[in-house]
């Protein structure tokens, strides 16, 4: 959407918009290209030209990011990254901080910390066996 300018798009979609969940005290955000989740102009995916998302699926991180140069292409306009469950959390770490190093450095912990929960959730948990005294 290069032909409407990032301001305009937020007074539209700020208000009304269905990523949108209110709550009682705050207002959050289902945006998959909003990595906070928060409902700001510098976290929305609409509003920037540059957003990011991390989510998981199917025990997957997957990291999504908007390509600025087909904007006006929307199948070619977001390019997806993913990462295989088993991976270690600090590789995963790095590789999601390199991408988003270039891209927008104001989102890059929030996406490493959002990496880092998926990663920490994927691990199972260790089962001992019940001993048994005699």
């Amino acid at each position: 959407m290069s032909n409407v300018s990032n301001d305009l798009i937020w007074a539209l979609t700020s208000q009304q918009s269905t990523f949108l969940v209110k709550r009682a005290a705050v207002t959050l955000s289902r945006d998959p290209l909003n990595v906070s989740g928060k409902n700001t102009k510098t976290s929305s995916g609409l509003a920037n030209d540059k957003a990011i998302g991390i989510s998981q699926e199917a025990g997957r991180i997957v990291v999504r990011s908007k390509v600025v140069k087909n904007a006006n292409k929307p199948s070619k306009s977001i390019a997806t990254t993913s990462f295989k469950q088993y991976k270690s959390a600090r590789k995963t770490a790095l590789a999601v901080s390199n991408l988003a190093k270039g891209y927008r450095d104001d989102l890059r912990a929030v996406a490493v910390k959002r990496a880092s929960q998926y990663s920490r959730s994927n691990k199972t948990k260790k089962t001992y066996a019940p001993t048994v005294r005699n």
